[in-house]
């Protein structure tokens, strides 16, 4: 009996605490007035014609990872990370929108991409502001297959 007592004033107390803590209308993504241009984009990882080894191959590393920042004088509210093959079809895909980080801005996106198949592959980053301007960058990689050596001895 007293359990269910301290049960029930403890999720009333819970309750009081979560209604007093809710969010300030005003607390919105930030807009920069006048701001037309898109995010400025660094990427940090990979550089630009980077050699990785398919996964299940001997040599390494067998993944590249992603990895960019981004500044705006507005909100930044989607980061995104596509990886092409060389025939341009999509085989990955990242994404960090600031919906699902309680309306933080996205600065950084950081993934990691593995594959089976060699092939030259584009790594496109790209971050959108809450006004919509955005702006891209890609680089380009390359992913070998790497034989165990010869064992006949």
């Amino acid at each position: 009996m007293r359990t269910q007592a301290f049960l029930k004033m403890l999720v009333v107390l819970l309750g009081l605490t979560l209604f007093s803590f809710r969010c300030n209308p005003d607390d919105g993504p930030i807009l920069a007035e006048g701001d037309e241009e898109g995010p400025i984009i660094s990427i940090v990882n990979p550089d630009n014609n980077d050699l990785f080894y398919t996964d299940g191959g001997v040599d390494t590393p067998d993944y590249v990872v992603i990895e960019a920042n981004a500044t705006d004088d507005s909100t930044i509210s989607i980061g995104s990370a596509t990886v092409y093959n060389s025939s341009g079809q999509e085989v990955y895909y990242y994404e960090e929108t600031s919906s699902t980080q309680n309306g933080a801005s996205i600065t950084t996106i950081y993934t990691s991409f593995r594959t089976l198949n060699p092939n030259n592959y584009s790594i496109v980053i790209e971050f959108e502001d809450a006004l919509g301007n955005s702006t891209s960058l890609t680089r380009n990689v390359t992913c070998e297959y790497s034989e165990p050596a010869d064992s006949d001895n």
